[in-house]
């Protein structure tokens, strides 16, 4: 079954997607990154997002609380319109693992993936692995779920022209899960976090540059 495509209507998502739209006027962007709250956060840290992105003309199209149905929402409603960037890296389904299965979200990346090469047919495309979630407050684990997620997604995207590439994997320890000095809530990730994955994104932008 198709993702159906879901606009948000609450206040701060509708004026992130104005301001999103509003970002393409007299800027010339050349790296998107697209996502939810886990891509929306590197507004909360500019230091970073300046050292690691500045150069490359970066845009923060992340939207925190998104689930799939809304990025696709987003992108066939002008998001990605009239702009013609080197690089998007999409970050997304996290929000989606309490409702959805696997092959349900594994299948709405897909979709967003292809909008996003319609769309953008001269973009090199870039997939994010889900990254780790430790247990939340009822003690739902999903690192299993991630795991065949990401290994799902990586079959889908070899030799399609786009990259998948997991980062997450830098983020856990020795026992396999994420520290609250990175990740305090067990979700979204700390100027810790960030700093780590940083220099991740850094090398997959330079390698595809």
């Amino acid at each position: 079954m198709p993702l159906a495509a879901v606009m948000r209507t609450d206040d701060l998502s509708v004026a992130k997607h104005k301001k999103i739209l509003g970002m393409k006027n007299g800027y010339d962007i050349q790296l998107i990154f697209l996502g939810d709250s886990l891509t929306r956060r590197w507004e909360d840290n500019p230091d970073l997002w300046n050292k690691y992105f500045s150069s490359y003309r970066a845009a923060n199209f992340g939207v925190g609380g998104d689930c799939l149905e809304n990025i696709k929402w987003r992108i066939l409603n002008g998001e990605l319109d009239g702009i013609d960037p080197k690089i998007i890296i999409l970050l997304a389904g996290t929000n989606n693992l309490d409702k959805d299965s696997e092959e349900a979200i594994v299948n709405g990346i897909r979709e967003i993936a292809v909008i996003i090469r319609e769309k953008l047919k001269n973009t090199k495309i870039v997939i994010l692995g889900l990254l780790p979630r430790n247990a939340n407050e009822t003690g739902i684990n999903y690192s299993r779920k991630i795991g065949r997620i990401n290994i799902q997604l990586e079959s889908l995207f070899a030799n399609t022209g786009m990259a998948y590439r997991d980062i997450g994997k830098d983020l856990r320890n020795e026992q396999g899960v994420v520290s609250d000095a990175i990740m305090p809530d067990g979700l979204h990730l700390n100027s810790n976090g960030y700093e780590i994955i940083g220099p991740k994104l850094r090398g997959i932008i330079d390698e595809l540059w």
